[in-house]
């Protein structure tokens, strides 16, 4: 018998929740550790609409990237979205674990797995924060890209890695660029030491105006490719860490967890 502590002990192996920033909400965070699971339902984010889909298809357990109750909550009633989530949870009897930072942060974690999906390849960390196992782990990978890649190369591997519609950048797309840098989610924290580690092109998501100035006006090239869109990968990779333990249970990925920012194009 497969248990929600037992998945949630193997999760906390394989990217320790030491490793998450301060503040962060991860680990086994709602439901019965021993509660038996057969159905996992993988997700980037937690609400109402993904918990209905997760009881509607016998979902024992969600694992997401982002946690619920970030911020410290006083109260669970009817009065606000996350509640009635966690409302949803417990009257289901579905349990929650989240790995987020810890799953960021970690060797062969979700900043490598978006490198490697975007062909950055001879990654090191750029900002690291432990030497767990004898190994670099923290925020950001910066490598190489083959000889010749532009930002317009970079560009359109954006939007076809990541299925995304759009995406914005800063800098003249037609540079060929060697050195780029990844940092997921809303990663452009990391800017400042990019430009100082004389990154060509910088990859990241929630960017903003002045910071993007500072990247313009020092000749680093950025591409805003989304908060979400550069995260809801971490779907595919948090699925396979589970199957490849527990390959007979059903993993399911979310359909019902969706990008709440479109696009519209004139």
């Amino acid at each position: 018998m497969i248990t929600v502590s037992d998945i949630a002990a193997y999760i906390n192996q394989i990217c320790p929740e030491a490793l998450s920033f301060d503040g962060d909400n991860v680990g086994h965070l709602v439901g019965r550790g021993a509660k038996k699971v057969q159905k996992v339902l993988v997700t980037l984010d937690v609400d109402e609409h993904v918990v209905q889909e997760a009881a509607d298809k016998g979902a024992d357990l969600i694992v997401a990237h982002h946690p619920m109750m970030f911020h410290p909550i006083g109260r669970i009633t009817d009065s606000d979205p996350q509640q009635r989530a966690l409302m949803m949870l417990v009257q289901n009897d579905i349990a929650m674990i989240a790995a987020h930072t810890n799953l960021d942060c970690v060797h062969g974690g979700l900043n490598d797995y978006l490198a490697s999906k975007l062909g950055i390849q001879n990654t090191s960390v750029i900002e690291p924060v432990s030497d767990w196992g004898g190994v670099c782990h923290g925020f950001g990978r910066v490598g190489e890209v083959s000889e010749g890649t532009t930002v317009s190369d970079m560009l359109s591997r954006c939007i076809s890695a990541l299925g995304i519609e759009a995406v914005r950048y800063v800098g003249d797309k037609e540079r060929i660029v060697k050195k780029v840098a990844v940092n997921c989610g809303g990663g452009a924290g990391e800017m400042n030491l990019c430009i100082d580690m004389g990154v060509d092109l910088f990859i990241t998501g929630d960017v903003k105006y002045n910071p993007a100035r500072d990247a313009y006006e020092s000749g680093m090239a950025v591409i805003d490719a989304g908060h979400y869109e550069t995260e809801h990968i971490a779907i595919e990779l948090i699925s396979s860490i589970i199957a490849q333990k527990y390959p007979e249970l059903t993993i399911m990925q979310s359909e019902a967890n969706t990008a709440v920012f479109k696009y519209y194009v004139k």
